[in-house]
């Protein structure tokens, strides 16, 4: 008797599991694609590949979902690759990729270094949307939140999402001691008179956040150095990574934010931290569990809250596992 409820509940835990997991395969036959990896988004095991006509897709560049048995890690931008690619509920998903031996041409990519945490923000010139020039060493002794953004993206969780963070942070700190800076990724059309356009759009102040632009190739560089590399696709216009920044008044990174839903309180929590000024203790824990929840599960958990989505976590969990337990008693009692 004991060993039938230990049965049941296993098989409905199951179940349970299986419910979450499950995902409808597409009766569509795999197609052979061969390309070259432009992106490696790892944390949301994404790939951009630019890639040869294959099926009736005509060449392009494309943002891919990996399956399950590839893995993101094992990949790095500018791998010649063929693999199996189906189209699935979710978009198009790749599965056995192969890395060819021969390689992309240089100038498919940028030959940039990657700046890492503890590096000095690199003084590229810029100019602002006001049209005077702007250098991030003219903000030395303010902290900086740097982001990645263009005027045309139209998906209201990436570029738009990031605006409206930047909005209610700029509201958060005031007059106090930081600047905030978007730099475009179409700089060939977001020219000075485009981003005034659009930093009226979310009511952005120029002495606290400037929107800058340039010389297509110096900008461009310089997102390349914080591993953000846009490619044009013809469906979406843009895919690029999402990549906050978070710099301290000597002008040297102390964090990467690696999506776009994130919290204004938590960052200036962050930022608050960097000097030990005392800052809102469950911000700095809400933006801790943010990151820590984006590392493991990707982008697909953009815009969570940390403590609050934590606490709900825990009442599903807690509320299925007395479904469970009441379930189980009763077919317990009913087994005497």
């Amino acid at each position: 008797m004991k060993h039938d409820v230990l049965r049941c509940l296993a098989g409905s835990m199951f179940l349970t599991a299986a419910a979450a997991c499950w995902t409808p395969l597409d009766a569509a036959s795999p197609q052979h694609l061969r390309g070259v990896v432009l992106d490696v988004l790892a944390p949301q095991h994404e790939v951009v590949v630019r890639h040869e006509a294959y099926g009736a897709m005509p060449a392009m560049t494309m943002l891919f979902r990996l399956s399950g048995s590839s893995h993101a890690p094992s990949l790095h931008a500018g791998d010649r690759i063929e693999a199996q690619v189906e189209e699935r509920p979710g978009g198009a998903e790749l599965s056995a990729v192969h890395v060819l031996p021969a390689k992309a041409p240089p100038s498919v990519l940028r030959n940039v270094r990657l700046l890492a945490v503890g590096d000095t923000l690199p003084n590229t010139r810029f100019i602002d949307q006001t049209g005077h020039p702007f250098a991030l060493s003219n903000y030395l002794g303010k902290k900086v939140v740097l982001a990645f953004v263009y005027t045309r993206c139209r998906d209201p969780r990436m570029c738009p999402l990031i605006s409206s963070n930047f909005h209610s942070l700029q509201r958060l700190i005031g007059d106090g001691p930081y600047h905030l800076v978007e730099v475009t990724l179409d700089p060939s059309y977001d020219t000075p008179p485009v981003l005034a356009r659009y930093a009226r759009a979310f009511d952005a102040d120029p002495r606290r956040w400037s929107l800058v632009t340039g010389d297509p190739r110096a900008v461009l560089d310089f997102a390349a150095q914080f591993g953000i590399m846009p490619f044009p696709d013809p469906r979406v216009g843009l895919i690029h990574t999402e990549r906050t920044v978070l710099v301290d008044a000597h002008g040297k990174i102390v964090d990467f934010v690696d999506e776009a839903g994130w919290d204004a309180e938590g960052v200036l929590s962050r930022l608050q931290a960097i000097d030990a000024v005392p800052s809102n203790p469950l911000a700095r824990l809400d933006y801790e569990l943010s990151k820590a929840a984006v590392a493991i599960c990707g982008d697909s958990v953009a815009r969570f809250s940390g403590l609050a989505d934590l606490a709900t976590v825990l009442l599903i969990i807690g509320g299925g596992g007395l479904l469970l337990y009441l379930l189980a008693g009763r077919i317990f009692r009913e087994q005497i």
